[in-house]
């Protein structure tokens, strides 16, 4: 447990799991943010830089829910959602073609859909099924463990928010 001091200036212990789905909520807090700036922007545009080509606010978005859903529903033994167009913003994946997108407003409501279950999904974890092993396998920093992957999970999203910050500046969209 860690010791977070509270508005009252008294201590208050909060669970690890609550810790973690607080720095889930965090994280998606500051993706919500750039994605309110970027409102208005063209979101199938692939700028280049250096010769190389990075990838779009719809491919991101996309790509955050699609790893969302698998990082904490599947991996963890969740029940996942089912997204028809998970295959083209998975692991690796390249940017689809404009045509073969999805529409955005569908990409968004199940980018809140997969989060909101991803959330409740994590709160119900007790110490015990955060050391559980991943459902697959799957090893980030040495630990195959359902707190590794929340954790890897929170990076995650967090970089690829990061991402979406960089292009904030490329469409000239003032963040501060």
């Amino acid at each position: 447990m860690s010791l977070i001091q509270n508005n009252s200036s008294t201590k208050m212990a909060k669970t690890e799991t609550e810790v973690l789905v607080e720095m889930l909520e965090m994280s998606r807090d500051l993706t919500k943010f750039y994605l309110k700036k970027l409102e208005g922007q063209d979101v199938h545009k692939v700028f280049e830089v250096e010769g190389k080509k990075l990838n779009s606010i719809l491919w991101l978005v996309a790509h955050i829910t699609v790893s969302e859903n698998w990082l904490l529903l599947v991996c963890t033994g969740g029940e996942r959602v089912k997204i028809p167009w998970a295959r083209q913003f998975g692991l690796g994946s390249e940017i689809p073609k404009k045509e073969d997108c999805p529409p955005f407003e569908e990409v968004l409501e199940m980018f809140k859909k997969v989060h909101e279950t991803a959330i409740s999904y994590v709160k119900t974890l007790s110490e015990e099924d955060l050391a559980k092993p991943t459902t697959n396998g799957i090893n980030f920093g040495g630990e195959d463990s359902v707190r590794a992957i929340i954790k890897h999970a929170i990076r995650h999203e967090s970089t690829h928010t990061g991402h979406l910050g960089w292009l904030c500046k490329l469409f000239g969209v003032k963040t501060i």
